[in-house]
């Protein structure tokens, strides 16, 4: 029997992390708005909002319910990214009873025993904690990532999940059991009635006994974030917009919402099942006639399901060029059975509804008709390519995108990539917009040249007939309101090669025949200096030689045009890159040393003018070593002293263009952290920009810093999940306050695709 509607709470003003049912009439949810709501039954198919809990600092991130003699409705314990626990009475509460502390990350899972004597936590600190009456009795340390999962069997025994794929058994705090299978992050765990249940970003969803797995669950298209049991039912849901239910290793139901992201879920006494999403709803369905919403209620939700835009990705495996028309849906479907369908330009997905014995249409497939119809450009395929004139007589540029991608990505990148300024970005951003399919399905749009002609791109614009959310996680961006917006990171390296090398060649001359005057065994030749000015015409070893002599020997206020022109010519060749000193230095060593990277930031003392000239002239040297493979592979070699050097420079550096130089570099290495696969080290990159995000308010900085933030993300799924720990409250600021409409827009993009 199919599952229906029953009620729809709304109150929290983003993503329901965490849900928690007590009994068939109340429910509690905990939000990233950082508070918890209660919700009590007023009908059979209503619940109204009775409490908020106020007492977290940050968001609240897991939420369960302990039974208690002492309290008739329960208490409540909360999890939050504050590293604290809140214990709450359910009847009144105003304040937390109890606030437990120890932890010293995001508190992300909370179990109870059934007797409720015995609250497990689990957190980003890689332990998990087993607290009786408020006191933590055992630290549960052997995890090598975070806890996402914890669980108290009838026993006694305690299982922990973590982002190490391992689930472990343990016994009076002690290691008894190893449990193995997942192919990535466990995330969350769920008492059943022979064992217990996990699901994975690995899809599935595994149900296990102490002793090992008993079967795997699949049917999920995508990340697995939440299982819960009751009843001798088991219920998952994930980043596929679906709970799917399942009994004695079965799927029997398959329900849709309208948001990407269920990150909770919870199974009620009657037999009702409720889940959390990221568009801040609680939505509860149920098979009971007698609990199903009234019909004006149900029509709401399915046009919501019908209009919601998604990702081909997440309709999983899929071949997009052979998909069937509308004809398939004259076939009758199978149980909750899902199919996409082709028409013409455009394709829709639609779910069999045994009951009406019909197909009902649950989303528009917003990427996958362009699938066939791509073209390519620098030997990559894109769903547009663009011809942009920019000057009379002069050949059309090329402006490639991709219709899940934020238009002001691919607009940065075109005009990083034809040296163009910045300032044009809001108008080429509005140009992409207004020409591709990506803003409104089915929308007629005029052709507007993005130099001459529009007005800026606006993320907050709604689709017609509907209005956009305010919450920059779930709105205000520029795909349909209803969708948890795709986001497609920068994968070029940032390489600054503008520069006036007759200039520098020029001032390098002037201090040499100073230091001539006053120090003659510092000066070069005549013939050194030829060779230093062929520079700006060709890069030779010799030049390249005589140039790192300058860098390394000549007084520290006079090395700026040397390292400026080391600069240029590593953009150019990767001759220089090859070069090393009189004494072996490489080139990373000799930068960081000419420049005094190493020791700048490390002292209180404000940086006179010369220390900022000489430090950004040094960054942008180690930045541009990014242009040639060669480059990207040392640098990338010597990334532990470029961090530890770089350490503490956003709250040392005044300068605007050291500061963008300087997120310019941290830009560079999340691109190559990216490529060579690297998690560990992107958590370090990561980390660090979070600092530095927190503490600049320049615009091209911040704009760079959110991208790293984009990039480490999409890559990694352990720094994707320590994004939304490290910048989550920032970057959401950033996409209301952002000193720019691109760094707004870059992070509302970039805070969609975290939530």
């Amino acid at each position: 029997m199919a599952y229906k509607l029953s009620a729809e709470l709304e109150g929290h003003t983003s993503d329901v992390r965490g849900l928690a049912s007590f009994g068939s009439d109340m429910l509690v949810s905990v939000s990233r708005d950082n508070t918890g709501r209660i919700w009590k039954r007023t009908g059979p198919h209503a619940f109204s909002e009775e409490s908020v809990l106020v007492g977290h600092d940050k968001y609240v991130s897991s939420v369960v319910v302990i039974p208690d003699d002492a309290y008739p409705q329960g208490l409540i314990a909360t999890g939050s990214m504050d590293t604290t626990v809140c214990v709450w009475d359910a009847a009144n509460p105003g304040a937390p009873v109890q606030r437990l502390r120890g932890h010293s990350g995001n508190v992300c899972a909370l179990a109870v025993s059934r007797d409720g004597r015995t609250l497990v936590s689990g957190s980003w600190d890689k332990t998990a904690k087993v607290w009786v009456n408020g006191e933590c009795v055992h630290t549960l340390r052997e995890h090598e990532h975070a806890v996402w999962g914890v669980l108290v069997l009838d026993d006694g025994s305690v299982v922990t999940g973590s982002a190490d794929k391992l689930i472990r058994i343990w016994r009076d705090g002690q290691l008894v059991h190893t449990l193995t299978g997942h192919t990535d992050c466990v995330r969350a765990l769920a008492a059943t009635s022979g064992g217990f249940a996990s699901a994975s970003n690995d899809g599935s969803v595994r149900e296990w006994t102490v002793d090992g797995l008993v079967r795997e669950l699949h049917g999920h298209t995508s990340l697995v974030y939440a299982v819960a049991a009751a009843n001798g039912v088991l219920v998952s849901g994930g980043e596929d917009r679906a709970m799917r239910v399942w009994r004695d290793g079965t799927l029997q139901n398959t329900v849709l919402v309208p948001s990407m992201s269920v990150w909770a879920v919870a199974v009620l006494s009657n037999g009702d099942i409720a889940c959390g999403t990221n568009d801040g709803r609680i939505r509860v369905f149920t098979q009971d006639d007698a609990r199903v919403a009234d019909a004006s209620t149900q029509k709401q939700f399915e046009e919501k399901n019908a209009v919601f835009a998604l990702s081909a990705k997440a309709m999983g495996d899929v071949s997009l060029g052979n998909l069937p028309g509308p004809e398939r849906l004259k076939q009758r479907g199978d149980g909750d059975q899902v199919v996409m369908i082709k028409d013409g330009s455009q394709v829709t997905a639609h779910q069999w509804n045994v009951e009406r014995n019909e197909w009902i249409q649950v989303g528009h497939v917003v990427d996958a008709a362009a699938q066939t119809q791509k073209q390519v450009f620098d030997g990559r395929e894109y769903d547009y390519v663009f011809d942009v004139d920019i000057q009379e007589g002069a050949p059309a540029l090329k402006l490639p995108y991709n219709a899940t991608e934020n238009p002001y990505s691919a607009a940065q990148r075109f005009l990083e990539r034809n040296e163009l300024s910045l300032e044009y970005l809001d108008t080429v951003a509005d140009f992409i917009t207004k020409n591709s399919d990506g803003v409104q399905l089915g929308a007629q749009q005029p052709h507007i040249d993005p130099f001459t002609g529009g007005s800026r791109y606006v993320p907050s614009q709604s689709q017609a007939g509907g209005s956009v959310a305010a919450d920059p996680f779930t709105g205000n961006r520029y795909v349909p309101a209803q969708t948890t917006a795709a986001y497609s990171p920068p994968s070029e390296y940032i390489i600054n090669r503008q520069g006036n090398s007759s200039a520098i060649v020029k001032k390098l001359a002037e201090f040499n025949t100073e230091l001539a005057q006053s120090d003659t065994h510092l000066a070069v030749s005549a013939e050194d200096m030829q060779r230093v000015s062929e520079l700006e015409n060709a890069v030779s070893e010799d030049a390249c030689s005589v140039l790192l002599r300058l860098v390394q020997a000549w007084p520290v206020d006079r090395r700026f045009p040397a390292l400026d022109l080391l600069r240029l010519a590593v953009a150019t060749s990767p001759l220089p890159l090859t070069c090393h000193t009189s004494d072996g230095k490489s080139l990373v060593a000799l930068v960081i040393e000419a420049s005094n990277l190493d020791t700048v930031f490390a002292t209180d003392s404000t940086l006179s003018k010369t220390d900022e000239i000489n430090a950004m002239m040094g960054v942008r040297v180690l930045a541009n070593m990014f242009a040639h493979p060669q480059g990207t592979d040392m640098a990338w070699a010597a990334r532990s002293r470029i961090l530890s050097a770089l350490d503490g420079s956003w709250s040392r550096a005044t300068n605007k263009n050291l500061v963008t130089s300087l997120s310019n570099l941290y830009f560079n290495l999340a691109i190559a952290a990216a490529q060579k696969s690297d998690d560990d080290e992107g958590l370090n990159i990561l980390s660090a920009s979070s600092r530095f995000l927190e503490h600049t308010d320049n615009a091209d900085a911040q704009l760079r810093l959110v991208n790293v933030f984009g990039v480490l993300a999409s890559k990694f799924q352990l720094c994707k999940d320590s994004a939304r720990v490290l910048g989550d409250e920032t970057i959401v600021i950033l996409g209301i306050m952002g000193k720019s409409e691109a760094v707004k827009a870059a992070a509302k993009s970039v805070g969609a695709f975290l939530s």
